[in-house]
């Protein structure tokens, strides 16, 4: 006879898995929106031309990764109690990944706002004009904005890494999802350093949403199979 499950669990396993597959949505929405200034292939100068003629997609960025970081950070609780009992101290490691993921991402959000706020101080007839201190201003800025970006991309990768193992402590997780979280992980973290504008960190990044987005769905599913007791 099949062991009927507490429904509230299973509860549980719908609601943390709906939450969790929306903050991958919104950290894919955050890669789209993404706007970067710095060219290799251009001066200074006309990185910062470039940045003052595209200034509302910039801050369109800065606010989609503060969403993120949100999104992140209100996913760790639901992730926390799915696991509660089950996994004893890895949950709480991973839970600690999350949270450093949604802070790099906090600060690269509050970064380019920073970068936003300078920018509107600068008239547009005159921007050409703008004194070497701003300009080097905004170049200090960007740079800040890209570790924090590697920082919170670390983690999500330090992440996966860590949700992968999962699959070696429970049983009926993807092995596919797994697989993928495992590969792509270490990826991301070695072209973060490495080569961010690489392709193969961009893969790695899809792999990693993959991953999560399908060990969702198995948790959602596995919610709503189960049979609720009379």
């Amino acid at each position: 006879m099949e062991q009927k499950r507490n429904p509230r669990v299973r509860r549980r396993e719908v609601v943390t898995g709906l939450v969790v597959i929306l903050t991958s949505f919104i950290y894919v929405g955050s890669i789209l929106f993404d706007f970067s200034f710095v060219s290799s292939y251009a001066t200074l100068q006309e990185d910062l031309v470039y940045l003052s003629e595209q200034i509302d997609n910039q801050k369109i960025s800065s606010i989609a990764w503060l969403a993120t970081s949100l999104a992140t950070l209100v996913s760790i609780p639901f992730y926390l109690l799915v696991f509660h009992g089950r996994l004893q101290t890895l949950q709480y490691l991973t839970g600690l990944l999350l949270l450093g993921a949604s802070l790099g991402f906090l600060l690269m959000g509050k970064t380019g706002l920073d970068i936003h706020r300078i920018m509107l101080q600068i008239p547009v007839d005159s921007f050409q004009e703008a004194g070497e201190e701003i300009k080097l201003s905004l170049l200090e800025k960007y740079r800040q904005e890209q570790m924090f970006r590697k920082i919170g991309s670390s983690f999500v990768g330090l992440f996966a890494m860590g949700l992968s193992i999962v699959r070696f402590r429970l049983g009926r997780f993807p092995f596919l999802s797994a697989g993928l979280l495992l590969v792509s992980g270490p990826l991301l973290i070695f072209y973060n350093w490495y080569d961010p504008d690489h392709l193969i960190r961009t893969a790695a990044m899809a792999g990693i949403m993959i991953g999560v987005v399908m060990f969702s769905v198995r948790l959602i599913n596995k919610g709503l199979s189960d049979p609720v007791p009379d």
